[in-house]
């Protein structure tokens, strides 16, 4: 059985839900999508610069609105915004 699949970790585990994840999340350890250790997942040095060419795509190509642009940025320990920073893509020209 897979950690992300332990009724004991994760009730209804084949459900999604979101709200699993709020407030202090899951226990350390318990979900590791990638693996860990000698049997760490190959795809794991293939998918991050996947993610960064899809970024870069995201950035050269689109532009940016910030559907609020006085949003507050609290620092705890790290900046998040205070309502998730919603954006709006429009391509470019």
């Amino acid at each position: 059985m897979t950690t992300s699949k332990d009724p004991t970790l994760f009730p209804n585990a084949e459900q999604f839900d979101a709200s699993r994840y709020d407030g202090a999340g899951p226990a350390p350890y318990s979900y590791v999508p990638f693996g860990g250790g000698p049997r760490i997942c190959l795809g794991k040095e293939y998918a991050r610069p996947q993610i960064l060419v899809f970024l870069h795509n995201i950035v050269k190509r689109f532009k940016w609105d910030l559907l609020i642009p006085d949003e507050k940025v609290p620092y705890d320990p790290m900046p998040a915004p205070s309502q998730g920073l919603p954006i709006r893509l429009r391509p470019s020209a």
